[in-house]
């Protein structure tokens, strides 16, 4: 890049590259997009940029990234928490420019100041510096301020042969596979006129690799059939109005919806009903709804796990004290229960609660001052199956999916992705789940209040799904399967280590190159 893109031409190419981020991922899978988008921020940090600069350049980046890709924020706060228009334009792009500032200004800033620090000149060890500061600044996603893993790199690539790689690596694994093949090429294109040399073969064969290896690896089984007869399952597509689920007047209508869609599948061995499908706490209003439910499911020896809001009552000094849940309930021929452990900002809880909470409808949601559960929770069972379930949200978080699916043998994901509306939001929340089964190599049973509801494979494929804004009822077979895959043993520990290995190695080439230039210097 030349000096001419150092100032406001550089910034608006970073714009527009990050706004082409999120055709990557779905709906549109147009994964390519996503090599282009990063080869073009890339070589828009090059233009001769002072770490201010870069900063800079990097947070316009981050506009683009998350101004298409997290639209969907618009829907929730205008049309469900009751903002107008301009005030609900305003947060969603506050929204946008914090993000940006937390997660790609101090990236272009760190790249900046190491690529002055490493004396990293040559345009190989520029690439390989950035695409390691990209996977770091993923994973910081996965858990700084609670964590907003969303567009992750590797989730571009679950149709691809480089997601076969995730059951060793995971997504984050998927993502530095991503970035060399997409650095790779950019390298490789720049040095073609050196394509008999032997770093230039040793790139281009270390690159087609692990495509290659991916293929081969597509229909590897890394878990085993716990059971010799697959599970039954009717997961339970409601389709409830947002506006109404938490209307009290409306709930015994809520309760005869979902016990009408029900009533010809109790012979299933598992029906699922979607997140808060009950809308009133139990054991408080719910106990007498789920102990009839949980008669009906009796009768055919059947097991019905639904989502419902949970309130625990402690007595301290003579004072009660009350704490409410998001959580599961397994009834029937089934048990356990299970409460949220990574809760949503706003939708389950408000930061900052005593300025904001009252300002206005949007921070007044129902059902917004939930407590997260803990982490050491055992598994709802369904006769001899154990489930590891996850609501809504937590989906998307790849290594405290793998933890707690250990020594599983299903995974279940309940969610009310209604507050996204039509929007490409419960795409790409759906996407993320498809990757979570392929990581553990469980079945997934998606039920969700409007869609996406779907039974997916351990190989991540999409086996039967419920369209959209329709009430329906998914039916399929699941089987229940044993044993861990690498990745849920190593979460993403092992691809931490090596990106701190290879930094070392930049910070000691950095000071020997030092060292050699301090002694020339003295000897003069």
């Amino acid at each position: 890049m030349t000096k001419k893109f150092a100032g406001w031409p550089g910034h608006f190419l970073a714009l527009a590259v990050g706004l082409i981020w999120a055709f990557g991922f779905a709906p549109f899978n147009i994964w390519p997009l996503t090599g282009l988008s990063l080869l073009g921020f890339f070589f828009s940090l090059q233009s001769s940029l002072t770490r201010r600069q870069a900063l800079w350049r990097a947070w316009w980046y981050g506009l683009g990234f998350y101004g298409v890709g997290v639209s969907w924020v618009y829907v929730s706060i205008h049309q469900y928490g009751s903002a107008p228009v301009v005030l609900a334009g305003c947060l969603t792009g506050l929204f946008v420019i914090f993000l940006s500032f937390l997660f790609f200004a101090p990236l272009g800033w760190s790249y900046a100041w190491l690529t002055q620090r490493f004396k990293a000149s040559t345009l190989g060890s520029k690439l390989v510096l950035f695409g390691l500061l990209w996977l770091v600044f993923e994973w910081l996603k996965t858990w700084l301020l609670t964590g907003f893993p969303w567009l992750l790199l590797g989730y571009a690539y679950i149709d691809t042969p480089l997601a076969s790689w995730s059951p060793i690596i995971g997504s984050l694994g998927i993502s530095a596979f991503a970035l060399i093949s997409w650095l790779g090429l950019a390298w490789l294109v720049s040095q073609r006129r050196q394509w008999n040399s032997k770093q230039w073969q040793s790139v281009l064969a270390c690159t087609t690799l692990l495509w290659v290896a991916g293929a081969m690896l597509t229909h590897h089984q890394w878990t085993d059939n716990a059971q010799s007869k697959p599970l039954t399952v009717s997961a339970i597509q409601a389709n409830i109005p947002q506006q109404l689920k938490w209307n009290k007047e409306y709930i015994h209508t809520t309760l005869a919806t979902y016990r009408m869609l029900s009533k010809d599948h109790w012979q299933s061995d598992l029906i699922i009903w979607p997140e808060n499908a009950i809308p009133i706490v139990y054991p408080l209003q719910a106990k007498s709804f789920v102990d009839m439910f949980a008669e009906e499911a009796n009768k055919y020896q059947s097991t019905l796990i639904t989502g419902l809001p949970f309130m625990s009552q402690k007595v301290i000094d003579g004072q009660s004290y009350r704490t409410f849940y998001n959580g599961i309930i397994a009834a029937g021929n089934g048990s356990g229960s299970y409460y949220k452990q990574k809760l949503v900002p706003f939708g389950e809880y408000v930061p900052l609660e005593d300025l904001l909470r009252g300002l206005i409808q949007f921070f007044n949601l129902p059902m917004s001052s939930f407590s997260s559960g803990n982490s050491n929770q055992p598994h709802l069972v369904a006769d001899k199956t154990k489930i590891a379930a996850f609501i809504c949200y937590e989906i998307v978080y790849g290594d405290f999916v793998a933890q707690q699916a250990q020594h599983s043998n299903l995974l279940i994901t309940i969610s009310n992705d209604s507050w996204f509306g039509a929007s490409i939001g419960p795409h790409q929340h759906f996407q993320m789940a498809r990757m979570r089964a392929l990581e553990t190599g469980r079945y997934l049973i998606r039920a969700t209040n409007d869609g996406i509801s779907a039974i997916i494979n351990d190989q991540g494929d999409v086996l039967t799904q419920l369209p959209q804004f329709q009430a329906s009822v998914l039916t399929g077979k699941v089987k229940s399967k044993q044993g861990n895959t690498p990745y849920m043993m190593w979460q993403s520990y092992p691809l931490l280590f090596i990106i701190a290995l290879i930094l070392g190695v930049f910070s000691w080439t950095a000071r020997q190159k030092q060292s050699i230039a301090m002694e020339q210097a003295s000897s003069l």
